[in-house]
């Protein structure tokens, strides 16, 4: 009895003590909240980088975490954060509307070529659902194909049947597309191709020199796409088609 007893006192302390740990993070998480409710933004700032340096990921951490530097006027961090909290939750429209109030504060206003606009629209189409919703849309647009196809195989009605096959065709056709969707989703999320420049003003060079020639620059808070990196510089790409290379330590990845 009395080692049963112990083994028992040795199980609760073990549940007690994962318990604590795994529920600490929300602890701070908690705490980041609240400090954010109270204005005391620097505090909040603290408590959600402690959260996500864990190794945790929450879209409304980053979106609250861009909202507290808004306010700090310190409108390149609020873009990368609200940028991180659209990819984890790209049809929140709170995280997009707050994104566009803040690019408004930024000092280039780059219009998108062509090319982009087209890739723009596509991947606005994409946000729509996120991973795991266009996950779900797959999953049940596979169903639906399945039973479709069954009613095919299994009527002896003729109108029943007609249906069944096309409703068949065209499920299977919608849940591939979802996977597709889904899957560029996950390519999204788990890709860091995309930075926000943070220095006050970068000069961008055409090559990756001191030396190099200026061909022009570009502010805080704007959004760049990556080419390449070689040591300390970084090739980039903006929307308007423009490219050249930059100091690495002048972006933070989306």
């Amino acid at each position: 009895m009395k080692l049963r007893a112990n083994v028992y006192m040795i199980i609760t302390a073990l549940a007690l003590c994962f318990n604590a740990k795994a529920s600490a993070p929300y602890l701070t998480l908690d705490s980041a909240n609240a400090a954010y409710a109270n204005g005391h933004y620097d505090k909040a700032i603290a408590c959600y980088n402690t959260f996500l340096n864990d190794g945790y990921e929450s879209a409304q951490a980053y979106y609250n975490m861009g909202n507290c530097y808004y306010r700090k006027a310190d409108y390149a961090k609020a873009i990368l954060n609200y940028e991180k909290a659209k990819k984890l939750n790209p049809s929140d429209a709170d995280i997009q509307f707050n994104l566009q109030l803040a690019n408004l504060k930024t000092v280039d206003k780059i219009t998108p070529d062509s090319s982009l606009f087209l890739s723009n629209w596509w991947h606005n189409f994409v946000d729509i659902l996120s991973e795991e919703g266009w996950g779900i849309l797959c999953i049940a647009f596979l169903v639906l194909g399945l039973l479709s196809i069954v009613g095919y195989m299994m009527s002896g009605n003729l109108v029943i049947r007609q249906a069944g096959f096309w409703g068949g065709i065209i499920f299977i056709v919608f849940s591939l597309a979802s996977f597709t969707f889904s899957r560029q989703q996950y390519i999204t999320l788990t890709s860091h191709d995309t930075a926000i420049v943070m220095g006050g003003s970068t000069t961008i060079k055409s090559s990756p020199d001191e030396a190099a020639t200026q061909l022009f620059v570009i502010h805080e808070g704007a959004k760049v796409w990556i080419v390449k990196s070689e040591g300390i510089w970084t090739e980039i790409k903006l929307a308007n088609g423009n490219q050249g290379w930059l100091h690495t330590a002048d972006i933070s990845a989306i």
